[in-house]
């Protein structure tokens, strides 16, 4: 189990980065064992035991996914079935393109649809409806299948499809459907159900001078958009869940990787990333960020052991995902690769020509990045989100006075940058040369014509 070199990993953690409290599930293939550290809520200082709820962000992906895979099975149906044909009233989109994206597009993010829609809808049964008629109204930033761009709203599709499908709401559907598997279990979405358990306080910022850390203002973002990210439970009954979804998600699905961009995965399955773990081995898994929480899955391709890492400290979410890579290569003694793989290997059709100056302004839903060449091959990239973005998603006003976050990145090879926590790729269609994209590894943003952050 390798407990003596785990605790005080994650007591240093702890340390490193301010968070008050983290939980952690490391599955073996027969026993989940917990290893806890730190405070659930530093205000009554009541220690994190394995019986507290965290909230999953992200990570709830991963089952949206499997309840979609299984909701469509229940059906004879597989995931190349049209999101239009589950549900047609979504043909009333406004971009043609849109009917050609299946459930495959969206759960392994190549649907073409912008990645940041926030709105709340309401807490009524109609929510979801609502926000997947808003979502297929709006502008597409590539065709389906065209580009992988991670997209949260792609999942709000995924879960109204859900529903479409077993007639239930997507929360209920998915506690039911987990119980079938696991019996008794603590994952819901439904935040009612969690403010009668023991549940980890979320916080939205570090302590400072002195000042304890921020509670997060809220539970989390609008109900219509619990797909996306409003899973939540022990991290132990989590990792229960992931070995019924090995055999759904992860190694299984090999052959349904697409390419990705960048330096940060490997490939991206329906529902899961692939990461270069090894100098020959690999690790499937989420990460996921939510209002002042965040969390990681990691599950060892070609082994059985599983590491769920959950912590209460939202701006943790850059850090979470190495902590359970390192959790991870320590339960199963393996070394670190330490090299990058081509950032564009799977995208050689949309290299731009060496002499392209992707200077210019770059914009989606939630975020406008301004970039200019500088001397010494490098970039300086200015990045402004959405004050509704900050507010629904991590609990916290912008500090709209500052203006947007300036960082140098340098040259890595032809049009990819990078910084210490940042990657920037630029790339242009192959179909259309004058379409450009900014992408960040995870997202795709088109260079805009807009003029205002």
């Amino acid at each position: 189990m390798h407990e003596e070199e785990l605790s005080p990993l994650l007591r240093q953690w702890l340390d490193e980065t301010g968070a008050p409290g983290i939980s952690v599930a490391v599955d073996d293939g027969r026993t989940i064992r917990c290893l806890l550290a730190g405070v659930a809520d530093p205000l009554t200082r009541t220690p994190v035991s394995a019986h507290f709820a965290f909230q999953f962000g992200s990570v709830s992906k991963m089952v949206t996914a499997f309840l979609l895979i299984e909701a469509l099975a229940d059906r004879g149906l597989d995931l190349e079935t049209l999101a239009v044909a589950i549900a047609p009233d979504l043909a009333a989109s406004n971009d043609l393109a849109f009917h050609s994206v299946t459930a495959r597009h969206l759960l392994n993010h190549t649907s073409g649809l912008d990645s940041q829609w926030w709105a709340d809808m309401g807490q009524g049964g109609e929510a979801r409806r609502a926000a997947a008629r808003a979502i297929v109204a709006l502008p597409m930033i590539a065709r389906p299948g065209d580009l992988f761009s991670y997209s949260n709203s792609g999942y709000v599709l995924a879960g109204y499809l859900t529903e479409v499908l077993t007639g239930q709401i997507w929360e209920a559907f998915a506690e039911d459907r987990i119980a079938r598997y696991l019996g008794d279990h603590s994952l819901s979405a439904r935040a009612e159900t969690f403010l009668v358990r023991p549940t980890a306080t979320g916080h939205a910022a570090p302590p400072s001078e002195g000042a304890p850390a921020l509670p997060a203002a809220r539970w989390y973002a609008p109900v219509a958009l619990a797909p996306g990210g409003g899973l939540a439970g022990t991290p132990a009954d989590l990792a229960r869940l992931l070995r019924v979804l090995r055999g759904r998600l992860g190694p299984d699905q090999r052959p349904s990787l697409v390419p990705t961009i960048g330096w940060r995965y490997a490939g991206w399955a329906p529902g899961i990333a692939r990461y270069g773990f090894g100098e020959k081995t690999f690790a499937w898994g989420h990460d996921g960020t939510t209002v002042g929480q965040a969390c990681a899955v990691r599950l060892c391709e070609g082994r059985p052991e599983t590491v769920v890492v959950a912590t209460n400290a939202a701006w943790t979410a850059p850090r979470v995902g190495r902590l359970a890579d390192k959790i991870l290569r320590t339960v199963t003694a393996t070394p670190d690769p330490g090299a990058f793989v081509e950032p564009l290997a799977g995208y050689e059709d949309w290299r731009m020509p060496p002499e392209t100056d992707p200077s210019g302004c770059y914009a989606r839903l939630n975020a406008t990045l301004t970039v200019a060449m500088q001397p010494n091959d490098e970039l300086l990239l200015a990045e402004a989100y959405s004050p509704q973005d900050a507010l629904h998603w991590f609990g916290a006003k912008t500090a709209d006075a500052a203006g947007p976050a300036q960082e140098r990145l340098r040259q890595c090879s032809s049009h990819s940058f990078a910084a210490a926590d940042k990657e920037l790729h630029f790339l242009r269609h192959p179909k259309a040369p004058g379409r450009l994209y900014a992408h960040d590894g995870m997202r795709a943003t088109p260079k805009s014509t807009r003029f205002w952050l």
